[in-house]
């Protein structure tokens, strides 16, 4: 069975929306690029929707590495990556996305205090968290999985304590 295309942009944009309303400042972005991305558009759908939210895009770095949303609040730090789902993603692929995912954002963890991790994915990647993210693992990193619902195009979070609804 092949998966729905979901942007990686969508994602990000939609994460962007929910830090900004819950009182996060977004610090630098990472726009995804290569084959078949477009990426000026990618970027052009980015501000359009800083602009609506009221940030001014001069305080938001547009960055080429790192993660995919860095934001802060206070004395904490939030890390983001970002996936979607490229067209005709057969489940192997999928899986292979979600444990890249997670080797990034794992790769994020540079300090114990004030720093929250995110995995931000489409709802079909959620089918892999149970076998391949630990409730244990979660907590131990301050890891909370952000989950894209394409239908409402809006992010549910859930806290690294949180259960997850599967």
């Amino acid at each position: 069975m092949e998966s729905q295309y979901v942007p990686e942009v969508d994602v990000l944009v939609a994460v962007v929306r929910y830090l900004h309303s819950e009182g996060w400042n977004i610090e630098s972005l990472s726009i995804a690029r290569g084959q078949g991305i477009d990426s000026v558009g990618n970027m052009n759908k980015v501000k359009a929707e800083l602009a609506k939210l009221g940030i001014e895009e001069k305080n938001v770095r547009f960055v080429s590495e790192r993660e995919d949303i860095r934001a802060k609040k206070g004395s904490s730090l939030w890390r983001i990556e970002c996936k979607g789902l490229a067209e005709s993603m057969k489940p192997p692929t999928v899986r292979n996305q979600f444990d890249r995912a997670l080797a990034s954002v794992v790769s994020y963890y540079d300090q114990t205090q004030g720093l929250q991790l995110g995995l931000a994915l489409p709802e079909e990647y959620f089918k892999h968290i149970k076998a391949r993210l630990p409730q244990a693992l979660r907590t131990a990193l301050s890891l909370w999985v952000l989950l894209y619902v394409s239908a409402d195009n809006e992010v549910v979070a859930f806290a690294p304590d949180e259960g997850l609804p599967f």
